[in-house]
């Protein structure tokens, strides 16, 4: 018995360092492969905002957009330095196109009281701020877009790793540097960095702050105790984002109701009020300061703390005429098609794709869309990333009973977690769609606005259908090959339609590239 004991003790602690090294060899290979993988996107998203020149970013057009508004805050005003025109302002109404021919205007500006305003949110110049203490000149808004991009493929690739971590460890590590390359080089990223100007810039940077709020809140949860420093930045990020991009209201509420009900499942297990009161209010007390500074913000412009612009803003239309039908259930059908569905046209000839005219609103004659809408030429995500179907293999799992998806996931309290984090993202989707869906205007940069979460989910839906397959090898081959046949195909025919979109600019500011490209792929 004496001499038993410490064999046995010394087997225990073998296959403990065994484990150890293995888990930390894993841990480096997934590092290692992660960070050559971030680096791979940063450098392709450099390669396209440069139109293939890396060492210059020709600008689709000259805005600085941004730059004038953190100009205007470093002075201390809230409206722009450049002023409306005599003529525009002796006009009854400003706001009419026909009104204003021939007038020089600010397009997309707002035109309040005799002064310039802008209707975008006001974080990514509060950013600009602090970088114009160490840079000197005006920032245009592509440096900005550029930046937010690299973000968002970060940020992505951080909740790629976690996922992964806590609920699929056990999946082979290469599945992770395959699936961040696909999360970042898939519409619309790469074609947001063609045109990149403030609309983009909004766009990019509420979506940035929004996923970087998820991600922490996310890993706020992945210990038996909540983390409320992690809540406190996530709330903070939140705000941020609604500072970007006020639609992100609703994704960003969904989840803090998602925090909540996970927050009050805390106080039932601890019974520790205080302490479940101290986790939420960590994330909602940045959230609400940020809500409040939006408020007085636009209340200070335009006696409105709901006013953001958006009405007096000098558009193509005039949208004081169409206030009630900028938002309207008559569009979802014809956008849901438009974004989902839509065809590219194929050619025989490089880029082979080639996004045409949308025509959800045709497709749908019986609706009677006001004159306003518009809708360019746009290929639906199941065309252009059809790997997102992908994301429907999480369906079963959320409504399985939790006894029954223990067996399929590796930690025995994960089930809760799993469903939770799944539940989240299937919520950030369909709640950032929800006002794309239902707005007057289609636009590739509004697809930012909820492919991230859908993307996300495809990947996490990828890997739980490989973990409920049988054990077998042919079958999680098989599935295997198709899925990364899925990632390829969605990562080509994105890239190839920016090309297709962008071909005049590609033309014009690298034609030896182009030409390169085009008889490249017409042997």
């Amino acid at each position: 018995m004496i001499q038993t004991k410490p064999s046995i003790h010394l087997n225990s602690l073998k296959e403990m360092r065994i484990v150890r090294y293995f888990a930390y060899s894993r841990s480096r290979q997934v590092l290692l492969l992660a960070s050559a993988s971030i680096l791979f996107l940063i450098a392709t998203y450099s390669w396209f905002i440069s139109f293939g020149l890396m060492t210059r970013w020709p600008p689709p057009q000259s805005y600085y957009v941004y730059d004038q508004l953190a100009n205007a805050f470093r002075q201390g005003q809230l409206s722009l330095e450049k002023k409306p025109s005599a003529a525009l302002l002796a006009l009854p109404d400003p706001y009419d196109p026909a009104a204003r021919a021939g007038i020089l205007i600010q397009k997309d500006y707002s035109l309040y009281h005799g002064k310039y305003y802008l209707y975008f949110g006001p974080a990514p110049a509060l950013l600009l701020i602090i970088v114009k203490l160490f840079v000197v000149g005006q920032i245009s808004d592509q440096y900005l877009v550029f930046a937010f991009v690299c973000g968002i493929g970060i940020v992505q690739s951080l909740i790629v790793i976690n996922v992964w971590k806590r609920f699929f460890h056990t999946l082979p590590v290469w599945i992770i540097p395959l699936s961040i390359l696909f999360s970042g080089l898939v519409t619309p990223l790469t074609g947001i960095l063609t045109q990149a100007r403030v609309y983009e810039a909004a766009s990019t940077s509420g979506q940035f702050f929004f996923l970087t709020g998820l991600y922490f809140v996310i890993t706020s949860i992945e210990k038996e105790s909540i983390s409320a420093g992690r809540l406190f930045i996530g709330g903070l990020s939140w705000a941020l984002a609604l500072g970007s991009r006020l639609t992100l209201a609703l994704p960003i509420g969904f989840v803090t109701f998602m925090v909540a009900l996970l927050a009050l499942r805390t106080y039932r297990q601890t019974k520790l009020l205080s302490k479940t009161l101290f986790s939420f209010v960590s994330l909602a007390l940045p959230l609400g300061v940020g809500l409040i500074a939006l408020g007085l913000y636009n209340w200070a412009r335009f006696h409105s703390v709901f006013e953001t612009g958006f009405s007096y803003q000098l558009a193509g239309p005039n949208l004081q005429k169409y206030k009630e039908v900028l938002f309207s259930p008559l569009y979802i059908l014809p956008n849901l098609y438009d974004y989902f569905v839509m065809l590219p046209k194929i050619t025989k000839i490089f880029p082979f794709l080639i996004s045409i005219q949308a025509n959800g609103a045709s497709l749908f004659s019986f609706i009677t869309l006001p004159d306003i809408y518009t809708a360019p030429p746009l290929t639906g995500m199941l065309f252009s990333v059809p790997f997102i179907l992908l994301a429907g293999i999480l369906v079963p799992p959320v409504l399985r009973p939790k006894k029954e998806l223990k067996d399929e996931i590796s930690r025995e309290d994960d089930a809760y977690w799993f469903r939770w984090t799944v539940i989240s993202l299937f919520g950030s989707f369909l709640f950032g769609f929800i006002p794309i869906v239902s707005f007057f205007w289609v636009a590739l940069h509004y697809f930012l606005d909820f492919s991230p979460a859908l993307v996300l989910l495809s990947v996490i839906g990828f890997w739980q259908g490989y973990v409920s397959l049988p054990n077998g090898p042919l079958s999680r081959k098989l599935y295997t090959l198709a899925g990364i046949g899925l990632m390829i195909i969605s990562v080509v025919a994105s890239n190839l339609l920016v090309f297709s979109a962008r071909a005049a600019e590609f033309q014009r500011f690298n034609p030896i590239l182009w030409h390169h490209l085009s008889n490249l792929f017409s042997r």
